[in-house]
């Protein structure tokens, strides 16, 4: 935070997932910009900020509210800057504004609100000699809400020159957010924040290192290890593998969710923490958008280093890869430098699980009324070997997909795919998509400790078919001598009813 203050930027951007300290931080920001050393006696900034001066502070909070309607962005605004003036006693002069106004050929409502805040840090300068300090939270937060997104990217572009306008009276901008959007939506090509979104000096600014919970919670830890029966140690693995392994920079540290890493601790359980928080609009809406093969999610993808740094978000950016980075579902596993290609994948056992907990409420929702829409009970039939039931359990849910385009048959067997998927993983089964064998390659392979489960799944053919491709292809040869019962499963699902009509078993 001293380097941030004192490197000679003026201005800084950071996106970070949401709930993962990008509010604590900013407030902290706030603290140390409005000289509040008591909050910081202890601490290692005590030791290289002598001066702690208080200098006027804009703070933009945007975590909060309904901004479906951009007149609500403006509204939020204006009553950041009346606060201002009232907290710092400046009288608005309206004639100042409307001069400036006239002569700009951008006659936004945004670019008005700029002109009044360089008069409010003006007056904040001539009245006592120091620069104004802005803050804006979760900047993105009115963009992805906006039900008329160009107009709320107008405003906020109107506003933002001031960053350019007032560069003499402004003495630090901090703004973040999840998203990355294009910078000729938001910014001016004279005034981008630095992005340290990729930076690694700071790719631990937001979020708890392993040093930082061993040095400030072993108590707390110890208590959730006894609570649990587990061993000091054990108990430090499974935070680490439940909520641990986020990597914002192939050098950098890595970091723990530090709210759901909180809750494990207050609670002494390990729970879906994120899931609660719900999951972001922007993200849904993507997918929604799209043909998105859920099952390619939860292996780990590829993706160049460039484009993930150079990504920004907007209405004709269909690639969800970055995206699913940015909001937090996937993280940096690995990096190969002479190809200069980054390994994402999910960062732990919280993100996947709630990931795909996400997309089964938001795509496969059933009502409370509709027998057989129970993880357990599907369990239970994988337990058990009873196909029959499993099927019928299957068939309940397809009648409740509201289909994107009933006359696609890519939409349909999307659907009848990822259903099948998304249920097993979230069962905590061991799935297998589309293995592939010397031969070709089955649908998809469930195993248990006393069952092999292979599907072979046809669109519009009959299950009989199905059943015989998985001996001709062999797809059974690896598990002969496995000595769990091997049941073979030969589905046929019809694109005109949308639903499982026919299949057929054979056990070994």
């Amino acid at each position: 935070m001293y380097y941030l203050a004192h490197s000679g930027t003026k201005s800084y951007f950071l996106a970070r997932p949401r709930r993962f300290g990008k509010s604590l931080f900013a407030n902290t920001l706030r603290a140390y910009f409005e000289g509040l050393k008591e909050c910081f006696d202890g601490l290692k900034i005590s030791k290289y900020e002598k001066e702690w001066i208080k200098y006027p502070i804009a703070y933009f909070d945007f975590v909060d509210g309904d901004y479906s309607a951009p007149s609500t962005l403006l509204v939020k605004i204006r009553i950041v800057l009346r606060e201002f003036e009232h907290y710092n006693g400046i009288h608005f002069d309206e004639s100042f504004i409307k001069e400036e106004y006239e002569k700009d050929e951008d006659k936004s409502e945004g670019r008005k609100l700029a002109y009044r805040f360089k008069y409010d840090m003006r007056s904040m300068f001539e009245k006592t000699g120091l620069q104004t300090v802005i803050i804006v939270d979760e900047y993105d937060n009115p963009l992805i809400t906006s039900e008329n997104l160009p107009e709320s990217k107008k405003i906020y572009r109107g506003f933002f020159s001031v960053l350019k306008a007032a560069d003499e009276y402004i003495k630090f901008a901090f703004i973040t957010g999840v998203t990355k959007f294009a910078k000729t939506s938001i910014f001016s090509g004279t005034n981008q924040p630095e992005d340290i979104t990729d930076d690694e000096n700071f790719s631990a600014i937001c979020g708890i290192t392993h040093n930082e919970l061993m040095d400030n919670f072993t108590p707390e830890i110890e208590k959730l290890a006894n609570k649990k029966k587990l061993s000091f140690d054990g108990c430090i693995a499974e935070l680490k593998r439940w909520y641990d392994c986020y990597l914002f920079h192939e050098d950098g540290e890595k970091v723990f969710n530090p709210v759901s890493l909180f809750n494990a601790l207050k609670k002494k359980d390990f729970q879906l923490f994120w899931y609660e928080t719900g999951n972001p609009t922007i993200l849904m809406k993507r997918i929604h958008s799209g043909y998105y093969d859920f099952r390619h999610f939860v292996n780990d993808v590829s993706y160049s280093k460039d484009r993930l740094k150079t990504y920004k978000d907007d209405d004709l950016n269909t690639d969800l890869i970055p995206l699913l980075y940015y909001t937090g579902y996937l993280t940096i596993k690995s990096y190969d430098a002479s190809r200069r290609l980054y390994t994402l994948g999910f960062p732990n056992n919280e993100i996947e699980l709630s990931f795909l907990n996400g997309l089964a409420d938001e795509f496969y929702r059933a009502p409370n009324d509709v027998v057989g829409f129970n993880y357990g009970d599907f369990l239970d039939d994988f337990y058990s070997g009873d196909i029959d039931s499993l099927i019928g359990r299957f068939q309940a849910l397809y009648s409740t997909i509201p289909y994107a385009n009933d006359d696609n048959d890519k939409w349909v067997e999307r659907d009848f795919q990822n259903v099948i998927f998304l249920v097993f993983t979230i069962c905590g089964q061991f799935v297998v998509s589309e293995y592939h064998s010397s031969k070709g390659r089955a649908d998809t392979i469930v195993m248990n400790d006393k069952f092999v489960y292979l599907f072979e799944f046809k669109m519009d053919h009959d299950a009989q078919t199905a059943l015989d491709q998985i001996d001709v292809k062999d797809y059974a040869g690896r598990f002969k001598m496995d000595g769990r019962k091997l049941i073979k499963v030969g589905v046929n699902f019809s694109s005109k009813e949308k639903n499982i009509v026919e299949w057929k078993v054979a056990e070994k």
